[in-house]
């Protein structure tokens, strides 16, 4: 390749509705964000060698190197991530056989989040991967991570939108007038987004009517302008994955005495919680300061909304 450095940019990702009934074809609303990751491809100092190193703000957090041209593994600081990126470069090798790794590559990537918080390291990861090989990011996600693909739809997109699997992405307005109310909490734990896949399509059962359910709930959500209706929404959203999974609701099992509603994102119990209030930034941040929850981002400092 050329010794010009080669640069790609995906958006982060928070899905705000369906999640678990995306998988099965519901509709549901996907959140690209203002934070996401870059990834810099250059000539290698090795003639023979894929050189990995991923940062994030506190600097390195995983690295890893390859042999050429069969991609074995030859140093890597977390062995699991490693064949994940391994069988990755092998897919898009596979994908487009007219891509070639020839001459050793420098390949950094950065992500501007903490790679603990579920934002999407892996599908910008992957999005990105595909833009550089020039294969199809949603196929190549499927390949790895069999998830509904409504993250890789984040990467590229430059606001909010319905996704649907294998349909078009559909891009959505949601400019509520209480955006000032709304909040992202990090519940301090990560789950296995991967792990929370293959469990729910081994042992998920979602009725035609389950589905229709929280469709409508999306459509809702997505054009309700009213703060008690929004959080009424969020109710009846959290019962219905509540009796998906048999499992009690974030709000229930931690914020009973809250003044306001609080929602799951992603996979239940890790990750963000969607926090819709009347009350004020200070009363917020306290509340959930004594919760041990630190990191909280308004609305309109997470969400991306290009116009």
């Amino acid at each position: 390749m050329s010794d010009v450095k080669q640069t790609y940019d995906a958006h982060g990702k928070l899905l705000l509705t369906a999640e678990y009934f995306v998988l099965q074809g519901a509709k549901a609303i996907a959140l690209p964000l203002q934070y996401g990751q870059r990834m810099d491809v250059s000539e290698g100092r090795q003639a023979d060698v894929v050189s990995w190193k991923a940062f994030m703000q506190e600097g390195l957090w995983f690295s890893c190197d390859f042999q050429l041209p069969d991609l074995k593994i030859i140093h890597s600081s977390d062995a699991e991530k490693a064949v994940v990126l391994q069988d990755a470069l092998k897919a898009i090798l596979k994908m487009n056989p007219q891509f070639k790794l020839n001459g050793g590559l420098d390949i950094h990537t950065k992500i501007d989040f903490h790679n603990q918080w579920g934002l999407g390291s892996s599908s910008t990861l992957i999005a990105n991967l595909a833009t550089w090989a020039g294969v199809d990011p949603f196929q190549l996600n499927e390949q790895i991570f069999n998830g509904s693909g409504f993250d890789i739809a984040c990467a590229s997109a430059d606001g909010p939108i319905f996704y649907e699997k294998d349909k078009k992405p559909q891009r959505i307005e949601l400019d509520y007038p209480f955006l000032d109310n709304l909040y992202f909490i990090y519940s301090g734990s990560k789950k296995s987004t991967r792990n929370e896949v293959r469990r729910f399509l081994r042992d998920g059962a979602v009725t035609e009517a389950q589905l229709s359910e929280v469709n409508g709930i999306s459509e809702e959500i997505a054009t309700t302008c009213d703060l008690a209706d929004f959080q009424r929404l969020i109710v009846q959203h959290e019962a219905l994955v509540s009796g998906l999974l048999n499992s009690p609701t974030v709000k229930s099992s931690y914020f009973s005495d809250f003044n306001g509603e609080v929602k799951s994102l992603g996979a239940w119990g890790g990750d963000f919680y969607l926090v819709a209030t009347p009350m004020d930034d200070r009363c917020v941040l306290q509340y959930f300061k004594e919760k041990g929850l630190r990191v909280v981002f308004p609305w309109k400092e997470l969400v991306l909304n290009k116009r």
